[in-house]
């Protein structure tokens, strides 16, 4: 028996049963193939970013730097917030045709809010907001923290698209539902 190598099932996959495939980057490069593939979304996080700029650190230092000048009072965690949106909003371009063609029902990117927020619903709900106006195809992560419930139930009013992250338990999944 041949195995068939793991990129070449996730196609299969996507393409012959009514599986999603999303990856688990915000690489241009890797999300520009995961969508030749198949795939109808993709994610960040600062992990997923710090990889990214680990690897394509050519392709984001002149804008890093672009961004510092034009913010000379910017600290480093306000820096990286910029590059993480940007980034979103790269993946989000690149998943437009896939949320025009399924009607705004997949092709979408996902972005965390500052983890450092989870106790505290209106900072994540105002963060939410100004990531879902960035484009038209965002989703934004909210952890399933007590402050992470009630403010994934605002934003969820305020038409913010959700995506629950850091659930480890079946009341935190009953309380998102």
């Amino acid at each position: 028996m041949t195995s068939i190598p793991y990129k070449s099932r996730l196609h299969q996959m996507a393409s012959t049963t009514p599986t999603d495939y999303w990856n688990d980057s915000c690489s241009a490069q890797e999300l520009s193939y995961a969508i030749a593939h198949g795939a109808v979304g993709g994610t960040t996080n600062p992990t997923i970013v710090l990889g990214v700029l680990k690897k394509e650190m050519g392709t984001w230092r002149e804008r890093i730097l672009q961004i510092i000048a034009e913010n000379p009072t910017w600290s480093e965690d306000q820096v990286s917030w910029q590059v993480i949106e940007e980034m979103a909003v790269r993946g989000a371009d690149l998943l437009r045709p896939v949320f025009e063609r399924d009607h705004g029902l997949k092709g979408r990117i996902s972005i965390q809010t500052n983890p450092a927020f989870y106790r505290d619903a209106k900072r994540i709900v105002a963060q939410a907001l100004h990531f879902d106006s960035l484009a038209p195809n965002m989703q934004v992560k909210i952890p399933a923290t007590r402050a992470g419930i009630v403010a994934i139930e605002e934003a969820t009013c305020r038409g913010v698209n959700v995506n629950a992250t850091v659930s480890f338990c079946v009341p935190q999944a009953l309380a998102v539902g």
